[in-house]
């Protein structure tokens, strides 16, 4: 999961601040990154994002000054592959030649990014393909959704199905252009039931690692955007509540921990019943068997949650959540593909 891209939509979507968008277009050899990964530069100095383990960031900083008052682009080209002790990426992992294309982020180009957020939040997936010239200009890009919808700035005949099938770069010598493609997946879900102290370090770090967190609770003084700031919503309501009226997805990831033994069987009853991709709960195995018992547990199902790394205390237990999260995350992926 490439966690960056939804930073960088946020960042883009709500700074008015000038901005140049940076995306790895072919790797050749090893890279610390992979095709379609982006790091974005304004005009303020935050970046967002990384292309590498530190090899081409600051000589990127230094170009895409002079773009930040152009609307332009170009290709910039790294051979990573030379053995002298002074050549670019000694000692952080790369050794191979890497494209980059950068591109200021104009207004309309701004308002599509605006578009794909507001996408890839409701639960869609986003396939993102850039038109580039024989002089390595990006003379046209286009959004297509997997809805079926289309929009960006985008002259001539739309891409035919096979194309949009191809990963990342595509030569079309007959019309002297490139097309690079990149599929910017739904952002993931993480739903917290139980508004705890213990959550809150949870809810941070999946929203830092990609996640959009909602918070659910029964106690106001508990679930609110005062403890949760990076929550994207929170809910106050019971659990047999929350669970009739909240919309699940296949794809959520359900965490379980109210520390309360009702609740959490009540929890337990109305979630096995939804199409999940994880559901986890929070609290020892032998209190996980008695709520559980004569209860048919599916695969996806985690008890106690989290990787069995010996964690102690809600920060280490909040991280060996996300880790079981990506863990399980990763696997999905590789079974679908």
């Amino acid at each position: 999961m490439r966690t960056d891209i939804y930073e960088i939509l946020d960042t883009v979507c709500d700074s008015p601040c000038k901005s140049v968008l940076a995306t790895i277009i072919d790797v050749q050899g090893s890279a610390y990154k992979k095709e379609g990964s982006t790091m974005l530069f304004q005009k303020d100095g935050q970046q967002v994002g990384l292309l590498s383990g530190g090899c081409l960031e600051q000589d990127l900083f230094a170009r895409v000054n002079d773009f930040l008052n152009e609307l332009t682009s170009m290709i910039v080209t790294y051979d990573l592959s030379a053995e002298d002790d002074l050549s670019w990426g000694q000692g952080v992992g790369c050794n191979g030649i890497i494209k980059v294309v950068v591109e200021s982020i104009t207004p309309m180009f701004r308002e599509d990014l605006r578009k794909v957020r507001n996408l890839v939040n409701r639960g869609v997936d986003v396939t993102h393909i850039k038109k580039i010239s024989t002089k390595d200009k990006v003379i046209g890009y286009l959004f297509c959704t997997e809805e079926g919808g289309f929009f960006g700035q985008w002259k001539g005949d739309l891409p035919a199905n096979h194309q949009l099938e191809e990963k990342t770069l595509l030569l079309q010598s007959d019309q002297e252009v490139s097309l690079f493609k990149q599929t910017i997946v739904a952002r993931p879900r993480l739903i917290i039931y139980g508004a705890g102290a213990d959550a809150i370090p949870l809810a941070n770090l999946a929203h830092h690692t990609g996640f959009q967190v909602i918070v659910a609770d029964w106690r106001p003084a508990y679930c609110n955007e005062k403890h949760f700031p990076y929550a994207y919503k929170t809910y106050i309501a019971s659990p047999n509540e929350f669970v009739q009226s909240f919309s699940f997805s296949p794809s959520d990831s359900t965490i379980i921990m109210t520390h309360n033994y009702e609740k959490d069987n009540q929890l337990i009853q109305s979630l096995l019943a939804k199409k999940i991709s994880y559901l986890g709960l929070l609290g020892s195995k032998a209190r996980a068997e008695k709520l559980l018992k004569g209860v048919s547990i599916p695969e996806w199902f985690h008890f106690p949650v989290g990787l069995s790394i010996g964690a102690e205390g809600p920060q280490e237990i909040a991280v060996s959540i996300i880790a079981e999260l990506i863990q399980n995350k990763t696997r999905r992926v590789a079974f679908v593909r």
